[in-house]
């Protein structure tokens, strides 16, 4: 999918999580206000980005980042995105 999709930036519960995609310079970020995000639609959200092809990078792989607005910028990494099965 990300092969299609060359950029995008998605909104998620009313701007409290905001995802980034610029495949041509492989800069895939989501930035999340810690404090007022609904986990429940983060869970639905990570799903459909494993869906596209997308993943969280693993937190303990670089130190931790914030905005100017103090929200957290969490990095995505490629993966092979997940096959609908038709019936």
């Amino acid at each position: 999918m990300l092969r299609v999709l060359e950029r995008a930036d998605l909104v998620a519960d009313g701007g409290r999580i905001r995802v980034y995609i610029g495949a041509e310079s492989e800069d895939f970020r989501m930035i999340t206000n810690p404090h007022e995000h609904d986990s429940a639609i983060m869970k639905d959200l990570l799903k459909f980005l494993k869906a596209l092809g997308l993943e969280m990078v693993n937190q303990a792989e670089y130190d931790e980042e914030f905005d100017t607005e103090d929200n957290i910028i969490t990095y995505l990494c490629e993966r092979e995105p997940l096959v609908a099965e038709w019936l």
